[in-house]
């Protein structure tokens, strides 16, 4: 995996975590996980303007950050969500371990 997907799976872990976050925090955060110290704001800021285009993570309204500047925050979505969950269980391990209406409700969703 490479460097902007694990920093894209960083951001949704965060989000997830902690709920709605300004860009600002959302780095604070990730400079706090092993490998991501020196992570730069704006490096954070465009894998966020990334995630929220591929609809990963949506605006949830602003918050005052500055005096006199609002920032937006920003949540996980259910796509998110999935992704994460997915994430954590591999398609095998579902397929092994799913019972019948699991499996059925997988398939619906594929239409």
């Amino acid at each position: 995996m490479g460097r902007e997907a694990t920093l894209n799976r960083v951001i949704l872990q965060i989000l997830e975590a902690r709920g709605p976050l300004i860009p600002y925090d959302v780095c604070l955060q990730v400079r706090g996980v092993k490998g991501f110290r020196h992570t730069e704001f704006k490096t954070v800021c465009r894998r966020m303007q990334a995630l929220e285009k591929q609809r990963w993570i949506a605006q949830k309204g602003t918050r005052l950050a500055q005096p006199g500047w609002d920032s937006t925050l920003y949540e996980l979505t259910l796509r998110g969500r999935a992704a994460l969950k997915l994430d954590e269980k591999s398609v095998d391990d579902f397929l092994q371990t799913a019972n019948d209406e699991q499996l059925l409700k997988f398939i619906d969703s594929f239409g």
